[in-house]
């Protein structure tokens, strides 16, 4: 560590990890505390506005084969970076607000090497996945090129993902910006050749995934080796907990993608690709209030364990209320705005027909906004290390949703998908709201001298 750099754990903004940081965790949200969260905030509008640019560009000079590839193995990703983060990230956030201070570093260390190390031995194998299809002949060229591009995407992403969850811990917004500034520029470019070239633009774009993915990642570990030396030479000690919690969290997690993710597969399976992209070029119009959720819901995640433990369950869900509130506003002025232009931004700005576009764009509304209520309340009863409870739930909500999407396809056509969706996500959101209730009115209520600020 260099002489003029301060450890990690004595920074300013480590929202996450509580006792050691109380005065950064003041529930009045000083300006201190208010600037680095805009910040973050703003970083998701980067990566937002990326998405929104690159999945444009493919509709407007891809073709829908090659768009709607590209949606598959978006999902993918998606799912593994999902399952990535409910069985490492999501579980090591949580524990690390109770290892003490001094142990946190070598710790995030140590997971850092047994990580990358599980990624090479899984990744290698693999790569042979899309040869030996293609010598079969159950892939053809595009095909085995594409899933050979979205294995190494897949790694990259993962390794991006796990130094993310660092910085957020941490909270670090300023390092977090110029690590996913890296990555929605190296992406861009390397999308935009894709389309320059002409030739099989979903390769070039799979990609383009994968050499943004190991861009941001690198800028990450950079930023994060500037003020403390990497140190992974010790053994992990609570693989234990970790998969104790992650277990849970991992099977709720896949269930919430086929929940909220596996509608493109319906579609090419049950429709044909043409549907898959009417859907997600809908989606796209969109795509900026989807990544707000995402990343609202992302930055709350690693912060929510420890405000749960500074400020108590009842202050905690105020305060997810309020961003719940303020976003929610945010994006029904968005959504106002693509309604009234939606047939002059499909028609002569992505230059294509999408049918029954009036009943896409209202039903992925009501998903959105359902999904940013699921998404910022379910922060308080993972902080609670409630996941067992919010696996249960998904579940059943995802098996009904399956049932009405898969007839549902058949009965009203492609808008079925997001009606089965919608009826999931109602009755997950149900599910949550009554465990909170249920744990806030078990958990004791806040104190006149725990409202005055520290």
């Amino acid at each position: 560590m260099r002489n003029n750099a301060r450890p990690l754990h004595a920074r300013k903004f480590t929202f996450s990890f509580g006792p050691a940081n109380s005065a950064s965790m003041s529930p009045s949200f000083g300006r201190q505390s208010l600037r680095p969260f805009s910040i973050a905030i703003f970083d998701q509008v980067v990566l937002s506005i990326t998405n929104f640019l690159i999945g444009f560009s493919l509709i407007r000079y891809a073709s829908d084969h090659d768009y709607a590839l590209y949606v598959l193995v978006q999902s993918t990703l998606i799912l593994m970076v999902s399952v990535h983060n409910s069985y490492l990230t999501g579980p090591l956030t949580i524990l690390a607000t109770k290892i003490p201070t001094e142990q946190r570093w070598q710790t995030i260390g140590s997971v850092k090497r047994v990580q990358r190390r599980l990624l090479r031995t899984g990744a290698v194998p693999l790569i042979l996945v899309p040869l030996l299809g293609y010598v079969t002949g159950l892939m053809d060229g595009l095909l085995a090129w594409v899933v050979a591009a979205g294995i190494f995407a897949v790694w990259a992403a993962l390794r991006r993902e796990y130094l993310r969850s660092v910085l957020l811990m941490y909270f670090r917004p300023q390092a977090l910006l110029g690590a996913d500034a890296a990555y929605a520029v190296t992406l861009l470019a390397g999308v935009a050749a894709a389309i320059s070239i002409g030739t099989n633009v979903v390769v070039g774009a799979t990609f383009a995934l994968a050499v943004a993915g190991w861009a941001g990642a690198a800028q990450a570990h950079r930023a994060l080796h500037k003020d403390q030396a990497w140190d992974e030479g010790r053994a992990v000690t609570i693989w234990p907990q970790i998969h104790a919690l992650g277990v849970w969290s991992l099977t709720g997690s896949v269930i919430w993608w086929v929940l909220g993710q596996s509608y493109s597969y319906f579609l090419a399976t049950r429709l044909n690709l043409t549907a898959v992209a009417d859907v997600n070029a809908t989606r796209l119009l969109l795509m900026p209030a989807v990544i707000l959720t995402t990343g609202v819901g992302s930055l709350l995640s690693p912060t929510a364990p420890g405000w749960y433990a500074q400020i108590g369950l009842h202050r905690l869900v105020r305060r997810l209320l309020l961003f719940m509130l303020v976003v929610g506003l945010l994006q029904f002025a968005y959504f106002l705005s693509i309604w009234i232009g939606r047939h002059w931004l499909v028609v002569d700005i992505l230059h294509k027909n999408i049918h029954d576009l009036d009943r896409l764009v209202i039903l992925w509304v009501c998903v959105i906004v359902i999904g940013l209520c699921r998404d910022i309340l379910q922060c308080a009863l993972v902080a609670m290390g409630r996941l067992k409870s919010l696996a249960w739930q998904v579940g059943v909500s995802t098996a009904i949703a399956v049932v009405i999407m898969w007839f549902g396809v058949g009965w009203w056509g492609a808008p079925g998908v997001l009606i089965g969706m919608i009826i999931g996500e109602l009755i997950n959101l149900a599910g949550i709201i009554l465990l909170l209730r249920k744990c806030m009115r078990q958990a004791p209520a806040p104190t006149n001298s725990s409202l005055a600020p520290p």
